[in-house]
């Protein structure tokens, strides 16, 4: 039984062959990346910014739902559980992925040189010097990635140890990997709140949100969902012929988690939008102002529909759900809104003129995407495709959906 569940990873040199031209991919992408940074600091810097928060929420967003899944219960997540775990094994490279921006601080972020603002946006940064000061920004900064590095160890560590366990050694490396959950879902989501906080609320100091944080949550964690149908979906074709460990009654269930968190990204989303703009508050309604007008405002309205109406509508149908193919395309769908609700959020702090599309923007997402793909493909080659010892396996296997 071992030896056949422990068949059921494939393609361990198509993985490697993955990694290897990630890196290529990486590689080219750091070149054009420091191309930019030599031509234009703070434009590439910005892009950079753009390409690891879009990437490092995803990855985030994984971990998270690892232990969701742990803390719940959800048996029917077993089957996608380790493709899922996969995606953290990015967090180690992305920890140092962030060496740039954090370097380029007082390049990147107006607080860290208040002199070239406007007096009243002076008179607001300096009550928030206490907190906004680079020495502790960057000291933050590294408390976080030593967080997301350790809570991801942990996870991997204890779910070797439970491929290796049998019997009530299982059940108590499952137990113990429940407990790694709901503290580090704790420790990540305050980490995660203030990242949100530094790294992108701050680039428009003089503004703020106390559901930020949340709001960034919820789109990473909507992204890592789609990526999960995507993978589950190349997973389930790679497994097939080892018996079709992931079903169309799964895709049904992550069809089910999409759309909930799909409606629940767009209630954060026009939550925070309406308290903010009925509050009136200048400082505040001005990240809005900015982001509602001429193109950018034509880039938030697409990301409204195509991160929300579009799959709302699409993931109302039961039969749809069930589908893998569909499924994987929609994920695919919402990984590209992702990344659009990005930019969105990014680059207007940058350029308040309009949209204006840089080749360092594709650049920075090919050096962070693809040593993060590269990293996560290099470590997954050795690791099954499943938790062999989870005692729920066999009856993930066999899920049903209600």
């Amino acid at each position: 039984m071992s030896d056949g569940r422990a068949s059921l990873r494939t393609g361990h040199a198509q993985l490697a062959s993955t990694a290897r031209y990630a890196m290529i991919v990486g590689v080219v992408g750091l070149v054009l990346v420091a191309i930019g940074v030599k031509i234009e600091p703070r434009r590439a810097l910005a892009a950079y910014l753009f390409g690891y928060a879009t990437v490092f929420t995803i990855v985030i967003g994984a971990l998270i739902q690892v232990m969701l899944s742990h803390v719940t219960g959800a048996r029917w997540f077993t089957v996608m559980r380790r493709l899922t775990l996969d995606v953290t094994g990015a967090i180690p490279v992305l920890a140092l992925l962030a060496i740039p921006f954090l370097a380029g601080v007082r390049v990147l972020y107006p607080w860290a040189d208040p002199a070239a603002l406007p007096l009243d946006a002076r008179a607001v940064i300096a009550r928030k010097e206490a907190w906004l000061n680079v020495p502790f920004f960057v000291a933050r900064s590294v408390i976080y990635l030593v967080a997301w590095i350790a809570v991801a160890w942990a996870l991997r560590r204890a779910a070797r140890a439970q491929d290796h366990a049998l019997g009530d050694t299982a059940v108590r490396a499952t137990r113990r990997l429940r407990r790694l959950s709901s503290i580090g879902l704790v420790v990540v989501a305050l980490t995660l709140t203030f990242a949100a906080f530094d790294w992108l609320m701050s680039l428009e100091p003089t503004w703020y949100s106390t559901i930020y944080g949340v709001y960034v949550f919820a789109g990473g964690y909507l992204a890592a969902l789609a990526l999960v149908a995507v993978v589950g979906y190349l997973g389930s074709r790679g497994i097939a012929a080892e018996g079709g460990a992931v079903t169309s009654e799964h895709f049904g269930a992550l069809g089910h988690l999409l759309l909930t968190f799909v409606i629940f990204w767009a209630y954060i989303a026009f939550a925070q939008y309406l308290i903010i703009w009925i509050g009136d508050v200048p400082h505040d309604v001005s990240w809005y102002v900015l982001r509602s007008r001429g193109s950018w405002g034509v880039l938030g309205l697409i990301v409204g529909i195509g991160q929300f109406a579009i799959p709302f509508v699409l993931l109302l149908s039961r039969s749809l759900k069930r589908r893998p193919g569909f499924l994987a395309t929609l994920g695919g769908w919402l990984l590209a809104m992702h990344l659009l609700e990005f930019y969105w959020l990014v680059l207007p702090a940058i350029d308040s003129a309009g949209l204006s599309v840089s080749w360092v923007d594709l650049a920075a997402l090919l050096m962070i995407g693809g040593f993060a793909v590269a990293s996560a493909c290099w470590r997954a080659r050795r690791e099954p495709a499943l938790p062999l010892g989870d005692p729920y396996l066999a009856r993930a296997l066999h899920y049903v959906e209600p």
